[in-house]
């Protein structure tokens, strides 16, 4: 199994170049993903001019970046794929797509086929720029968890397609046994959503449908995923590709996530080596 560590970097778009490459070496992680998005480094509307100067920072301090956080959606990508052709030329070589939604009116059968046949024009624009596209599971979407992933990426080049699990947005929904998911997705299985949730009980709900329970972000070591399984799974199938660290818990409060952070990459690296040795 061979692992790229980083760093999705949601909860910081304060801090410069220099400041993230800073916290991405005192968490113990080697890289970042480069985030497409309004308020942070690289914004969609100005990507030819801030992608090349973010990039140029960023090994300057040493950090390697492969992967990119973006919401395109497939149609923005078939009207126009410059953009793929500007992360391409930055040596980006997967980006993180937009979700198909579930808008709770559609039929999901329709839903998916719809879905499928959008990711055949998708990997044409890929190839042609030379990327590759990586689908994340997530809750409250039309693709929750492996086995929809999966039918949506069948029988499509992996080298321009991809899937992202995510641990806890498969506890939310969309869990299925690792060793199954893996091995479901295989040469599919580039990316991985490293973060977890716990169970929480408002016990003054108790009588409401739900009772009282919901799902709370928290650090890997508290959480409900069994992370030596998610390691035996992805070490079975060969896994080469990002372990990205989403840092949920205490949001409004970036300096409460950093020690938290280190702590969870320490405990998910003596995870690994403890599978893979």
């Amino acid at each position: 199994m061979n692992v790229r560590w980083s760093l999705f970097p949601k909860s910081f778009p304060h801090l410069d170049p220099h400041e993230l490459a800073g916290l991405v070496r005192e968490v113990g992680l080697d890289t970042t993903n480069l985030v497409i998005r309004e308020g942070y480094w690289v914004s969609p509307e100005n990507l030819a001019a801030d992608l090349p100067r973010f990039m140029r920072a960023m090994r300057a301090e040493g950090l390697d970046i492969r992967f990119a956080t973006a919401g395109f959606t497939v149609g923005e990508i078939v009207r126009d794929d410059f953009p793929l052709a500007l992360l391409a030329d930055e040596g980006i070589a997967e980006f993180r797509m937009g979700y198909f939604s579930d808008d709770g009116k559609s039929d999901p059968r329709e839903a998916r086929d719809r879905a499928r046949v959008s990711m055949d024009l998708l990997v044409t624009r890929c190839e042609r720029r030379g990327i590759r596209a990586v689908y994340q599971v997530h809750h409250n979407t039309l693709i929750p968890g492996p086995s929809a992933a999966y039918a949506l990426v069948q029988g499509l080049p992996s080298r321009y397609v991809g899937v992202e699990l995510d641990a806890g947005n498969q506890s939310h929904e969309g869990f299925e046994n690792w060793g199954v998911a893996a091995g479901l997705l295989r040469e599919y299985l580039v990316a991985l959503g490293v973060k977890d949730s716990c169970l929480v009980r408002d016990p003054a709900r108790a009588s409401e449908p739900g009772k009282g329970w919901r799902r709370s972000w928290c650090p890997l070591d508290e959480g409900v995923t069994n992370w030596h399984d998610v390691a035996r799974a992805f070490d079975a199938v060969g896994f080469d590709g990002t372990f990205v660290f989403m840092p949920f818990y205490d949001a409004d409060d970036p300096a409460a996530i950093t020690p938290k952070l280190k702590r969870e990459v320490a405990y998910l690296r003596r995870v690994v080596a403890e599978v893979v040795s």
